[in-house]
């Protein structure tokens, strides 16, 4: 704690005696989502889910433009599982750049990744199972992150505490497994629980067409491994410690995108496996005459973990889908897609469609949809959760 106090003092110190005003944005939201049949478990909400969402941004960056710092806050109130209304900082950070290098301290998000259907490279931000009507939602992660650019690449090293458990939903809750999560039964791979030190870095690139990203990390894992409680009556998640090195790999040509993601993951509490995701994107340019373009994406799905891992439904599976943009002033698009099990032919798809409208309000529709799912696949637990949710959200 003492070296991060004097290094964020050295950093405000560092900013320039002029800077900009802070800058506040963000929105407040209402979101309607409905199940189509009811739950297949006892205390599941029946069919309506109500709820209410702020979320605040502050922004402020100096006159010379070289320290930056953000707050970005995030609440939920559900009106049926309790556990679903949770808040969250995703951004308290400090950031300088000099030159060609740059520090930053505090809580913040990182996307690695360049596939549609999964992200396997993404490890340093914990999911928020929350919002399932938002799949790249991210809990903020404390970390001290220096980075060096140069031409011949960025190089950027993580050094993190403080891990962020998943959240689950609660018995009243949907898209869950059998047995509710007890989260405060919680066990950890490390003697020092949360507070084990992950350490992450990454290499990126561009050569002519081609987006290169190189990771390596070694901490606690994101994806804890469900277990029966004593009782047998609950789940206990459990956090073992793992390595990954993976591998992110974007090509673009004239209306193609080939994309992949590979991982190497690996811990003393259960076998070293693989996996990885590619495909295309292929674009057609104004579709039918009209200022809109159309994506076709498919993508081939594997991962070969096994016994003592924890589970996943992708396995050996494929992804087709497709992606609208309008091109127009209010920002209309749509995004499709579903997943196909090669192995037992489950089913589940998704739809998320967006459009600006006047005075600072968003119109967001998401449903998802399981067809057939097989009794051994993990998808069969959430075979009667297909919903429709709508949001309207008004940014300021």
């Amino acid at each position: 704690m003492l070296k991060h106090s004097l290094l964020l003092s050295a950093l405000l110190t560092a900013s320039a005696a002029q800077a900009e005003a802070p800058r506040l944005s963000g929105y407040i939201g209402a979101e309607a989502t409905y199940f189509t049949s009811e739950g297949l478990y006892p205390g599941q909400l029946e069919d309506f889910q109500g709820s209410f969402v702020f979320a605040p941004e502050l922004r402020w960056r100096s006159d010379d433009r070289d320290t930056q710092i953000r707050f970005s806050g995030f609440a939920r109130w559900d009106s049926e599982d309790s556990n679903r209304t949770h808040w969250d900082v995703r951004e308290a950070y400090i950031r300088r750049q000099m030159g060609d290098f740059s520090v930053l301290l505090g809580a913040n998000k990182v996307f690695w990744g360049v596939t549609e259907s999964r992200h396997l490279v993404d490890v340093i931000n914990q999911l928020d199972l929350l919002e399932y009507t938002d799949d790249d939602a991210r809990l903020g992660q404390p970390m001290l992150e220096l980075s060096l650019s140069k031409n011949w690449g960025t190089v950027s090293a993580f050094f993190m505490t403080g891990f962020r458990e998943q959240e689950f939903p609660g018995t009243g809750g949907r898209l869950r497994a059998p047995l509710v999560v007890d989260e405060s039964a919680a066990t950890y791979g490390h003697s020092s629980e949360e507070w084990a030190p992950d350490t992450a870095l990454r290499y990126s690139n561009t050569f002519g067409s081609v987006d290169l990203g190189l990771s390596a990390f070694q901490g606690t894992s994101r994806e804890p491994l469900l277990l029966p409680t004593a009782g047998g009556t609950a789940l206990r998640p459990h956090y073992a410690r793992i390595w990954q090195t993976g591998i992110d790999v974007q090509w673009t040509g004239d209306a193609a995108l080939w994309k992949l993601e590979a991982i190497r993951r690996g811990s003393e509490e259960f076998e070293t496996f693989e996996a990885a995701v590619g495909g295309i994107e292929y674009t057609v340019y104004q579709i039918g005459g009209s200022d809109g373009d159309l994506g076709l994406i498919a993508e081939y799905l594997y991962d070969g973990r096994g016994a003592g891992a924890p589970v996943t439904a992708f396995q050996d599976d494929v992804f087709l889908g497709a992606r609208w943009t309008a091109n127009d002033s209010n920002d209309t698009s749509l995004l499709a897609g579903g997943f196909y099990d090669l192995e037992d032919g489950s089913t589940s798809f998704r739809a998320e469609f967006e459009r600006r409208l006047e005075n600072g309000l968003l119109l967001k529709v998401t449903g998802q949809g399981f067809g057939h799912t097989d009794a051994a696949n993990p998808l069969d637990a959430l075979r009667e959760d297909d919903f429709l949710s709508v949001s309207l959200e008004h940014h300021f």
